[in-house]
């Protein structure tokens, strides 16, 4: 599956749309970064609420493929430029992470 794939299922804002054909292969529900380090695996798609700029540095060290901003939330400008400098795309959901986190497991991601 593909962050473009993902995006579809979800119904969710792009922004930052970095490769959109990079893979995604789990999925991962956490709004502890110590614990999202420790757990989550390269090619996930992260669900969260979090919204700081410590988010695309944990994305970034973990390998994250694309992180969902749950609750309507949105990231500060920096938080942007450092996705975009990343190449890690971030996608806005108004969904809950419960709910985002049953439509990424529907689509087969564990």
């Amino acid at each position: 599956m593909t962050v473009q794939e993902v995006i579809g299922t979800l119904d969710a804002e792009i922004a930052v749309q970095a490769d959109l054909t990079k893979s995604v292969t789990h999925g991962y529900t956490c709004d502890l970064l110590s614990e999202v380090i420790a757990k989550a695996l390269p090619g996930s798609a992260w669900a969260t609420i979090q919204t700081h700029l410590n988010v695309v540095a944990v994305a970034s060290m973990v390998g994250i493929s694309v992180i969902i901003v749950c609750e309507g939330r949105t990231c500060e400008p920096d938080v942007i430029e450092r996705a975009v400098k990343e190449q890690i795309s971030i996608l806005y959901s108004r969904d809950s992470a419960f709910l985002v986190s049953g439509k990424l497991y529907a689509l087969g991601l564990r």
